[in-house]
């Protein structure tokens, strides 16, 4: 049986040109090389070299085995590189699906950081309803994905990111803007963008409005926190939403204020159950945890009046 040394051991005798040479490449004795070199030729069946006093010649075969030879060694070094790149940044693809609202707010932000540290990571990114997503983590279709409602643990592992109060965005120029805090007596008279009838938050939202006495008839609805944000910055409307959701607005001539009682908004890592993460999963989920702490702790400034 051939051996790596033996290859490696000629691998140097030719790009060298005495074994002498070869040995201090490979930091060993020259009988070692020697030794490597003449089992080379016994196990190939090929003469790899005419011998001289003081001189080594290669053969037509030597040469044609050297070409080889250099093909292998660049692949066995790319594989070498490609080892230290995995250890350096993680491998392959990072597969990241996220629910509507937090495609547009915190992934972006979070994926910038993500980039910053992991820079050959491919990333892939897809949003979805959270049965979808669920769907796509079990079948291995994504690495992570973040949604607001776990309809069935099977074939999950699961992690709360946050869970957060709901506030209240209008365009800068509504009369609102003045109070520290908006309730549902509030929102009386006025057009109310929510969510579409029979989605969960919309069941939650007319609860809260109804166990306040608030009559709130002028409603438009949408699924899109994407639409909702661009009706309250037409001043078409006012909106309770996700507070990630009203950071992303608030360049656009719009203001946020508390609402209470608020609706609370949660968002939750899913997994594939038991299988292992790898850095660049591990790498992201870290960022994201860092994310939402960052943004929340900012949150209070930009609650405020006269912000």
């Amino acid at each position: 049986m051939i051996k790596l040394s033996q290859f490696e051991a000629f691998n140097a005798v030719m790009r060298t040109g005495s074994m002498t040479a070869a040995a201090a490449m490979l930091h060993t004795s020259q009988p070692n090389i020697s030794r490597a070199i003449s089992k080379l030729e016994t196990e190939s069946g090929l003469k790899l070299f005419e011998r001289t006093p003081g001189k080594l010649i290669p053969t037509a075969d030597g040469l044609a085995l050297f070409h080889e030879v250099q093909r292998s060694f660049v692949g066995l070094n790319e594989l070498t590189e490609a080892a230290h790149r995995i250890h350096r940044s993680g491998s392959g693809i990072l597969r990241i699906g996220a629910i509507q609202t937090l495609s547009l707010s915190l992934i972006p932000r979070a994926l910038k950081r993500f980039t910053d540290t992991f820079p050959q990571v491919q990333i892939s990114v897809q949003t979805a309803h959270s049965d979808v997503l669920s769907r796509w983590v079990r079948e291995h279709s994504c690495d992570l994905a973040i949604i607001s409602n776990i309809y069935s643990h099977e074939g999950l592992d699961s992690e709360t990111l946050y869970s957060v109060e709901g506030v209240c965005i209008m365009h800068e120029s509504h009369a609102l803007g003045a109070k520290e805090v908006i309730t549902p007596k509030d929102l009386v008279g006025e057009r109310f963008i929510t969510y579409p009838k029979g989605d969960p938050p919309r069941a939650v939202m007319d609860r809260i409005l109804q166990d306040a006495g608030a009559n709130v008839s002028r409603v438009i609805e949408t699924s899109y926190s994407s639409i909702t944000c661009s009706l309250v910055m037409q001043n078409v409307g006012l909106a309770i939403v996700n507070p990630f959701v009203a950071r992303e607005c608030l360049q656009n001539g719009v203001i946020a204020r508390p609402f209470r009682p608020a609706p609370r908004h949660d968002a939750i890592m899913i997994f594939p159950a038991g299988k292992p993460v790898g850095r660049p999963v591990e790498g992201i989920i870290d960022i994201l945890r860092t994310q939402v702490d960052d943004d929340l702790n900012a949150t209070d400034d930009w609650l405020k009046p006269n912000h």
